[in-house]
């Protein structure tokens, strides 16, 4: 029975280690999405001249975008925009970006949140602009959250391993 306790510690630990190592990667996948999604509003926005309605709803079908899980639930809140004209579609971003952040950190979400403040407030020149920025940072800090994934990832699995040996050989 001791024998069996200290396994599941073990494995309880070097668990909690890949799930930390998870979560780093899961970052690194939604601002490269990010990034993609940047690109795409440019393009929308230069070559279509796409209304912020319709941006939600080909936001919301792309299936390259699925690690952001606030772009589904931006259709919903932009119907509602349509219904009550004193809401504005950088509210309906941010109510869709409270309801699914994912494992974004805030300076990320604070990436977001500007972009949707970009969407529909200027003309295409000015948009297309703030969003050529805006895909800069997102390449930026995909990159720092991609070398922290592979710098981190690999300490987070080994030492939730190692400790979970640790307490074991403690405990025994």
């Amino acid at each position: 029975m001791r024998l069996m306790g200290t396994a599941l510690l073990i494995l309880a630990s070097a668990g909690l280690g890949c799930t930390a190592a998870y979560g780093l990667k899961r970052r690194a996948e939604a601002l490269r999405a990010v990034r993609r999604m940047t690109e795409a509003l440019r393009l929308m926005i230069r070559y279509e001249a796409l209304e912020v309605t319709e941006i939600a709803r080909r936001l919301s079908k792309d299936t390259g975008l699925t690690d952001l899980g606030f772009i589904r639930f931006l259709p919903e809140y932009v119907s509602r925009m349509e219904a009550d004209f004193t809401v504005t579609f950088s509210e309906c971003w941010e109510h869709a970006l409270d309801r699914d952040a994912g494992s974004l950190l805030p300076e990320d979400r604070a990436l977001l949140s500007r972009i949707g403040a970009i969407l529909g407030s200027c003309d295409c020149e000015g948009q297309i602009s703030a969003l050529t920025l805006a895909e800069e940072e997102a390449g930026r800090l995909a990159d720092e959250a991609e070398e922290r994934c592979r710098a981190k990832g690999r300490l987070y699995r080994s030492l939730g391993a190692v400790t979970g040996a640790l307490i074991a050989v403690i405990l025994i």
